[in-house]
């Protein structure tokens, strides 16, 4: 079980996506968490002991982007550390370079591909980038 004892939080608000993403991770043994509603998302990620990946949406209700979690995220000094990588249908061309600059981990397009996300996130846990495309 090559995610065991991974403790992912997913920000995404259509559940088919969220709960392919789940199905995924679990069969490799993380332990996961959902955010759909993005609300108070910071406090429910706090509400985790230790979160080793947030995977981020970056177009979410009420006009909220995953950029804006983000930067909250990256605000709050004992969340900083966490690694996060997009899972977006957003263009790749227009959001991978902002996404880099801003320090995400990695972007992934949608439709999620099981085998490709499953390999993506093992590489961001061990450290790596992961850009699509490349």
């Amino acid at each position: 079980m090559e995610l065991a004892c991974k403790h992912i939080f997913i920000v995404e608000d259509n559940s088919s996506n969220s709960t392919i993403m789940k199905i995924i991770l679990e069969a490799r043994g993380a332990k996961v968490y959902r955010d759909q509603w993005c609300i108070n998302t910071i406090a429910r990620i706090k509400e985790v002991p230790h979160i080793d990946l947030v995977i981020m949406d970056l177009m979410l209700p009420g006009g909220v982007t995953g950029y804006d979690i983000f930067d909250q995220l990256k605000a709050d000094e004992g969340l900083q550390p966490i690694p996060v990588l997009i899972v977006s249908a957003s263009d790749p061309s227009l959001e991978m370079n902002r996404a880099r600059r801003k320090g995400f981990q990695g972007y992934l397009s949608k439709p999620i591909d099981p085998y490709g996300f499953a390999r993506s996130v093992t590489a961001v846990l061990a450290g790596h980038e992961v850009w699509a495309d490349e």
